[in-house]
């Protein structure tokens, strides 16, 4: 397994298995170097690797590319922590900027699976059957069993009590979870070890290396807490009518859904959260239940009235309902806006008339038929984007996508499905089109070069310009470099 992330110099190895590195690949290589060491059947690809996409390789014997993804690993660990706690009551994530370790709290709980050995060996053959592998250690502070699950020789530690130095003394000076920086000056004096470092005066230590190491030998003796943060289940923020008797009658069921929305609004309002998804379960019946999903996370009680209702109209109840549970599915944070200096963002004057305008035309006419653009990080124009339903957006491709005029004033608005060739029937000395379409160009503006990589395949070089007519029309236009040929790609609006 070779995963590879996006640095300063283009993608580089962040991670490298054992295996992969009987190849020769090392960790910060830049990805095509590594890619260079393996066979040339092992990583034919037409274009660059993009987001999220797995390179997977036939021969088993190869290492697997995979580029990394930093949020998938923190929220698996964030499942992993929580399904720990059968374990322990207290189960967290490390504080670090990519985590990759739990601490469990098992005070008290070792003696229901037979000692902390028990415990910890019933920990790893369960993750093991999940396709895990783990090292663990048992120690009095979190910092000593960081260190020695990093770099102890054995998958499971057990450290006895008060013995934290005697084990940690023969680990390397990176077990204490230190920077690089302080890491590198260490070493430079040739302290390479734990042992090493805690024979020297420690009033000497924060003036040469800072107070950050004091206070990580000190979190690894176990003679400072350590201020740890536990994950918790998301409490279910959810209401509930019953009645005493089935009721059919519309106008009663949209009194109760309208009293249910009001109690969960009033307590997203406490947690100064905004409603981005709803769900409303019609108990007692085969009624699908009805859903609402926006644009933007809300706590306008009239918009999210007038939706639910619009929903509920298209229910068929072949049977009195028993009683209805409205849960939110999502929460966000409300739309905030600053204002800015010059008023550059008169594209949001009305954010919110618009994501309203948005969820009602979504509701209406389906999700699948009210789409936004997505921009995709491609030079060729017409492959530098994608249709996808607006309700489906992240908040960033949302937030881009309506300030897409102010962001993009350089290419147009209109922008056809694929070029279209271009009669010109004059030039000028230049070279540039000075009559096009029966009209004359006042102003020609660029270029703006455009070329795709070798590994594309087809070759695409095109000097794109902005073609002003007399006739008013404003056309966005390429000549293709290789044929001399003019095409016409956009017009502005």
């Amino acid at each position: 397994m070779v995963i590879f992330a996006e640095g300063r110099r283009g993608f580089q190895v962040t991670v490298c298995s054992p295996e992969a590195a009987e190849w020769g690949i090392r960790v910060g290589m830049p990805l095509g170097e590594a890619q260079s060491l393996l066979p040339v059947s092992s990583h034919k690809t037409s274009r660059p690797p993009r987001r999220n996409e797995v390179q997977r390789e036939k021969s088993p014997a190869l290492p697997v590319l995979k580029r990394a993804d930093p949020a998938a690993d923190r929220s698996r660990l964030q499942e992993l922590a929580l399904y720990c706690q059968i374990y322990s009551p207290l189960v967290g994530i490390e504080e670090a900027p990519s985590p990759e370790s739990l601490w469990l709290d098992i005070s008290g709980s070792e003696v229901l699976f037979g000692g902390e050995r028990g415990l910890a060996e019933k920990l790893r053959d369960d993750l093991a059957r999940q396709g895990i592998q783990v090292r663990i250690a048992v120690a009095d502070a979190w910092g000593a069993a960081w260190g020695i699950s990093h770099y102890g020789e054995s998958d499971i530690s057990l450290v006895p009590p008060g013995q934290q130095t005697n084990w940690l003394s023969p680990l390397p000076i990176a077990a204490l979870r230190i920077a690089p920086s302080v890491k590198q000056s260490l070493q430079s004096l040739d302290v390479m070890t734990i042992g090493q470092l805690l024979r020297i005066p420690r009033a000497s230590l924060p003036s040469r290396f800072g107070k950050e190491l004091v206070r990580r030998i000190d979190h690894a003796l176990g003679l400072a807490p350590e201020l740890l943060q536990a994950e918790r289940l998301a409490e279910p923020v959810s209401e509930e009518w019953l009645f005493e008797e089935p009721v059919s009658d519309r106008q009663t069921l949209d009194h109760v859904c309208e009293v249910l929305l009001e109690r969960l609004l009033t307590r997203l309002v406490a947690r100064r959260a905004g409603l981005r998804e709803l769900a409303c379960h019609w108990l007692g019946t085969v009624t699908e239940p009805t859903r609402l999903r926006l644009l933007r996370p809300t706590t306008e009680k009239r918009h999210l009235t007038e939706l639910l209702r619009l929903q509920n109209e298209r229910r068929v109840f072949m049977s009195g309902v028993h009683g209805v549970r409205m849960e939110v599915v999502e929460v966000g944070l409300p739309p905030l806006r600053q204002a800015t200096l010059f008023g550059d963002d008169a594209g949001e004057e009305h954010p919110q008339a618009l994501a309203e305008l948005v969820d009602r035309l979504s509701m209406r006419l389906g999700r699948q038929a009210v789409l936004c653009p997505r921009l995709i990080p491609d030079p060729q124009p017409e492959f530098a984007f994608e249709s996808i339903p607006w309700l489906d957006a992240p908040p960033s491709t949302e937030k881009e996508t309506i300030g897409i005029a102010s962001h993009l004033r350089c290419r147009p608005l209109r922008l056809l499905r694929s070029p279209q060739p271009l009669v010109v029937q004059q030039f000028s000395a230049e070279g540039l089109p000075t009559r096009v379409q029966r009209a004359t160009v006042i102003l020609a503006s660029g270029p703006e070069r455009i070329e795709v990589g070798w590994w594309r395949g087809l070759d695409v070089k095109r000097d794109y310009y902005r073609l002003s007519l007399a006739n008013g029309a404003i056309l966005w236009a390429f000549v293709d470099r290789d044929t001399g040929d003019w095409f016409l790609h956009g017009l502005f609006v």
